[in-house]
């Protein structure tokens, strides 16, 4: 295969009309196209398409099978076919410039593609297309109606969707490996905010289509992506929990889940309470003083429980713990990061680790911090008063003061860069203003693209 660039190809509409003979009027849904086994045989395999973000151009003659995953009967999908093999192992789409797919290339249909002139790359998953002009790069884009009539060859052969489909957890799903593919996803429910609304939502729709988040009972979610065009568009969403079928698409870096039809959202169990943090660590020493100092070395690796302070995800299920590097000998410190292995989103996370003090008694704060693996800013620091906090209480951040710009060295490196020591964040001279017990506060906000990993040591208040 050759990497190559063209200039942009002019694709053809296809009249909706030149399909119409297909279509029982009375019943949109039910479509009977009499079949005609291809002569085309399998002799490539999907894995050893090419999965690389360059494009590339297949030049020999290779066919490949697959089965046919979205749908287009009910609008939520718009000129692209997704497909996967028997097995759910890969997935690829083609992006096509025809209308109506649905009735030759129905979900469960065996396809067979002729690779041969067409070109693959990678963006928001494998694609299988003719050759686009964006600006200055060359990419996937449709294939005009000539292409896709000789290059997807359908067979006689259609699997029924359960054996397709794939039951996953909200986390095992949201992964590049699963794009394009159908999943069951199990044990889900629709964010509460987005009940008594519509599927679609004019007053909040991005680029045409609204995005609701499905969630499972530890809080983990991924949107749910409704087009305007969807015949389901106009109708209120699901209020139960159970599964919804669908295909995994991506967009950028955000993970969307495409229902085919609103059949496809089978939530008619009762709802269930959704856990979204881990309980508050509170140590058993609290001790509000004009002196502290702590650092982490009497700690075991691991450690996530601190007698002077407290420990509190109030989003997620990770804590701030302790870290040693180099490992059995090196300094210790506590850490924090919502990174979730390379080729994952990662998990949204806010983390709270408060420190007693005294303001009327002490005078500054300071702290060491080390940044590693840069994916946005995810530290801030605050202070509360113990009138606004009690140790592993309610939080309420509108009563937190932000002073993260008070300290002058809290500089990030570049993106996808790391810190390779320890330097003191600068100091916070407490305004004589600032009087009777309460606490200083790191908070760690991670997303599933802000990851970078915050590690803090030396803390000392005098």
């Amino acid at each position: 295969m050759k990497t190559t660039f063209y200039k942009p190809v002019l694709f053809t509409m296809l009249a909706a009309g030149m399909l119409a003979s297909c279509i029982n009027d009375d019943d949109y849904g039910i479509v009977n196209v009499p079949c005609t086994e291809t002569t085309l045989q399998k002799n490539f395999e999907v894995a050893d398409v090419p999965a690389g973000t360059v494009l590339a151009q297949f030049t020999q003659d290779k066919v490949i099978e697959a089965y046919v995953t979205s749908s287009d009967r009910s609008g939520n999908f718009f000129k692209s076919i997704s497909f996967q093999t028997l097995n759910g192992s890969h997935g690829f789409s083609v992006p096509v410039d025809v209308s109506s797919t649905f009735i030759n290339f129905e979900p469960g249909r065996k396809v067979y593609i002729k690779l041969q002139g067409l070109y693959t790359d990678r963006r928001n998953g494998v694609r299988i297309g003719d050759v686009y002009l964006n600006g200055s790069a060359a990419e996937v884009g449709r294939l005009p109606e000539s292409k896709y009539r000789t290059a997807l060859q359908r067979s006689c052969t259609v699997v029924d969707e359960d054996v397709l489909a794939r039951p996953m957890t909200i986390a095992q799903a949201l992964n590049d490996a699963n794009l394009n593919t159908l999943i069951d996803l199990q044990n889900v429910q629709f964010e509460s905010g987005a009940l008594g609304r519509n599927y679609y939502d004019a007053t909040d729709q991005i680029g045409g289509a609204t995005n609701h988040d499905l969630l499972d009972a530890t809080g983990a979610k991924i949107i749910f992506r409704t087009s305007s065009f969807a015949d389901f568009a106009p109708r209120k969403v699901a209020e139960g929990s159970g599964t919804v079928r669908g295909v995994l698409t991506k967009f950028n870096n955000d993970y969307q889940f495409i229902a085919r039809s609103e059949a496809d959202v089978n939530l008619t169990g009762e709802r269930f309470a959704i856990d979204l943090s881990a309980p508050a660590l509170t140590g058993n020493n609290i001790t509000f003083a004009g002196n502290y100092s702590e650092t982490f070395e009497s700690y075991a690796v691991a450690n996530r429980n601190f007698p002077r302070a407290v420990n509190d995800p109030t989003e997620g299920t990770r804590y701030w713990e302790v870290k040693q590097f180099p490992a059995n000998t090196g300094n210790k410190y506590i850490e924090m990061t919502s990174f979730n292995g390379s080729s994952n989103p990662g998990v949204p996370a806010k983390v709270l680790y408060f420190v007693p003090v005294d303001f009327t008694a002490a005078s500054n704060f300071t702290f060491k911090k080390q940044f590693r693996f840069m994916a946005g800013a995810a530290l801030n620091v605050y202070y509360v008063t113990a009138a606004n906090y009690t140790a592993g209480g309610p939080v309420n951040m509108a009563n937190f003061v932000p002073i993260t710009g008070d300290f002058n060295n809290l500089q990030y490196p570049a993106t996808g860069q790391s810190q390779n020591s320890f330097t003191t964040a600068g100091n916070y001279a407490i305004p004589a203003s600032l009087t009777g017990n309460g606490f200083f506060v790191f908070e760690y906000v991670g997303t599933t693209t802000v990851t970078t990993t915050v590690q803090i040591d030396d803390i000392e208040i005098n």
